[in-house]
């Protein structure tokens, strides 16, 4: 029995895994997370728990958080069992893979920030721990970034971003204007770029928006930058839970 829990900027998502997957639980992320190391006890005991996966939005290196932009708080947890973290975007990246059935897969979250994950051969790669942090690429301009860098992608696209400009995702995506934004093309050449350097069978959207996205407009828009020879499968996964069952499936690799 497994648990998986993803910590994102907005809600926290919690899954039991025993060869299926069971949603138990959802709590906001600002008023549940300094006393989440509490409910994860109270449920490894309540449902026999084996291992725990966390998928967090953060930085993390040697299960270490060294930077959370778009949660402001750095959990710490200490279970009875065996416990494993990970970047949010990489248990979405596995999760992916699993359920296309494919191999090497780049991930992309767009949600309150944007992330990646990459997986090579059915393995998340890591890097030293930060690899695929796409949503602080820079891509020019003087506006700061939550985590205190300028001009990133993530200054252009994503809920915060929408936000500080006023605007507002679900209405950008009901009327077909997200796909007007500066910020889509520069997400959209951002993720060309990173076609060309992994060369993946498939780039999978998913997040609160990125799961949103219409899969032909992305798919003609992430090709007007590629060369011929890149066509990657473009796909988007609107499962809110990826994330946590990701975390599931991150515990078994």
């Amino acid at each position: 029995m497994i648990l998986g829990v993803d910590i994102g900027g907005t809600n926290i998502d919690v899954v039991l895994y025993d060869g299926k997957f069971v949603h138990i639980a959802t709590y906001p992320t600002q008023s549940t997370i300094t006393r989440l190391n509490d409910i994860l006890k109270e449920l490894v005991d309540k449902y026999k728990v084996d291992a725990v996966g966390i998928g967090f939005a953060g930085w993390i290196r040697g299960n270490k958080i060294l930077k959370a932009p778009n949660v402001n708080f750095k959990p710490s947890f200490s279970l009875d069992v065996p416990c494993k973290l990970d970047n949010d975007a990489n248990c979405f990246a596995l999760y992916s893979s699993h359920h296309f059935k494919l191999s090497n897969v780049l991930g992309i979250t767009i949600g309150t920030g944007i992330g990646s994950g990459i997986v090579v051969e059915g393995k998340i790669y890591r890097g030293m721990g930060l690899a695929g942090e796409i949503g602080h690429w820079t891509v020019g301009g003087d506006e700061t970034c939550t985590c205190g860098g300028k001009g990133h992608l993530e200054c252009y696209f994503g809920g915060w971003s929408f936000e500080r400009r006023g605007l507002n995702a679900v209405e950008l995506i009901e009327s077909g204007k997200i796909y007007e934004l500066e910020g889509f093309e520069k997400m959209c050449i951002c993720v060309a770029n990173a076609v060309t350097l992994l060369d993946p069978e498939a780039v999978v959207f998913g997040g609160r928006i990125g799961g949103s996205l219409d899969e032909k407009i992305l798919r003609e828009r992430i090709y007007d930058y590629l060369m011929p020879e890149f066509r990657p499968k473009i796909k988007t996964l609107n499962d809110p839970l990826a994330v946590a069952k990701g975390a599931c499936l991150m515990v078994m690799k």
